[in-house]
């Protein structure tokens, strides 16, 4: 038997052709009457920025300009996210049992899609998943393929194409 979904996260790089996977997890919301939590995780800074830094600014300057750049990253990507919500959803947007609650979290990807899952007591995580070759897969991995190895809920993978809308 399947699990009830409450909560389902949508992990998005906020890249083209996304929409797609954004679409499955709004309708997966609006089937289960359940919340949606928009997630996208900002890679922490550079090796070759950090030494930049480091070189040039004293220890505490850097660290705090280092947080002032991140929070104003995040405050941007937010506003990005509202923007396209708004746009998105348009009188959908009624359709939905919650508000979709976004957050704009630092660190690696897989890692930080399932510690929000894990915390939030998601049901369902919501991914997309574009082209690439097997071979770079096999080298480099992908964060879908790290979340699905890992996660101990469902994963609902979209394909994505590059130039979907």
């Amino acid at each position: 038997m399947l699990p009830e979904i409450h909560t389902i996260i949508y992990a998005s790089d906020l890249g083209e052709g996304s929409r797609p996977a954004f679409r499955t997890a709004v309708q997966q919301a609006i089937k289960h009457h359940a919340r949606i939590i928009y997630l996208h995780v900002v890679e922490h800074s550079t090796e070759i920025i950090e030494e930049v830094m480091d070189e040039y600014l004293p220890q505490q300057v850097n660290k705090k300009h280092a947080e002032q750049i991140m929070q104003t990253r995040k405050k941007r990507i937010e506003q990005r996210i509202h923007d396209f919500l708004a746009v998105e959803l348009g009188e959908q947007i009624h359709q939905l049992p919650f508000s979709p609650e976004v957050r704009v979290i630092e660190g690696q990807p897989d890692r930080v899609v399932l510690k929000t899952a894990e915390l939030c007591q998601a049901d369902l995580i919501v991914m997309g998943d574009r082209e690439s070759s097997g071979l770079s897969r096999i080298f480099l991995g992908s964060t879908v393929q790290k979340v699905v190895h890992h996660s101990d809920i469902p994963v609902l993978i979209v394909p994505l194409r590059k130039k979907s809308g």
